[in-house]
């Protein structure tokens, strides 16, 4: 692993965010990412907006695991299964990213609807946080957190100026959203798929831990060392004395 998170470092990070739902997670590695994985508000990383968010644990993810990004997928045309390699920078925000630390300001969007000006803002993680669990009505609460204001003031947005401010959002933070352009080898089918980044770095985190204590448990049974012993033993070291020890 990289200097900015051992593997000592790791296995805490895993073994904080096992119980967690994905959207805490997220904040769990970004904090991580900035260095604020102590910190109990983690203000800074909470505040990015999505874009944001992704630039910084791409940027993570680089340097802890490279740049190339394993991915599958099923073609939604066939049914054929689809095992591509995705790099960092197809998928890194095109704007720089706010510094995590301070609290950013996210972008704003304003337009006309109904009568009314409506001003809009881009969706921050604080903001997924807020309506984690809400069922149903959690996407419409998530697009009026979104609202910052209107004029004139006259109650509750409707809903057809609700999804007018989803369909803007984009254009004020691009790279919220992370897709990945795909074509089916097999039958020529093409398509845009998301891709989860924080879900997918957290199944990077998940699967290095899990081998990493299959190591402790081989070598502790085999020579009798404790798990900070196999930590201080570098990778290729570790993988020897396995082998060595059947």
């Amino acid at each position: 692993m990289v200097a900015e998170l051992t593997e000592a470092q790791l296995l805490s990070v895993w073994e904080s965010g096992s119980g967690q739902g994905p959207r805490d997670r997220a904040l769990l590695l970004a904090r991580t990412a900035a260095g604020d994985a102590e910190t109990a508000a983690g203000d800074g990383v909470a505040d990015l907006t999505l874009a944001g968010l992704h630039a910084l644990l791409l940027g993570f993810r680089e340097r802890a695991f490279g740049s190339s990004l394993p991915c599958a997928a099923d073609c939604p045309a066939c049914g054929e299964p689809l095992e591509v390699a995705v790099e960092t920078a197809e998928l890194r925000p095109p704007a720089p990213a706010a510094v995590p630390g301070a609290r950013p300001a996210p972008p704003t969007g304003s337009f006309r609807a109904g009568g009314r000006d409506v001003t809009y803002r881009a969706l921050t993680l604080r903001d997924l946080l807020a309506v984690a669990g809400g069922g149903r009505d959690s996407r419409r609460a998530l697009l009026q957190r979104c609202v910052v204001g209107t004029s004139p003031e006259a109650g509750p947005l409707p809903g057809r100026v609700l999804e007018e401010v989803a369909r803007r959002l984009p254009g004020v933070d691009p790279g919220a959203e992370t897709t990945v352009a795909l074509e089916c080898p097999g039958c020529g089918h093409t398509w845009s798929a998301e891709l989860d980044v924080a879900g997918h770095l957290w199944a990077e985190i998940e699967g290095y831990a899990r081998r990493l204590l299959y190591e402790v448990h081989a070598l502790a049974r085999a020579y009798g060392w404790t798990e900070q012993d196999v930590l201080a033993v570098s990778p290729a070291r570790r993988r020897f004395y396995l082998e060595a020890a059947g």
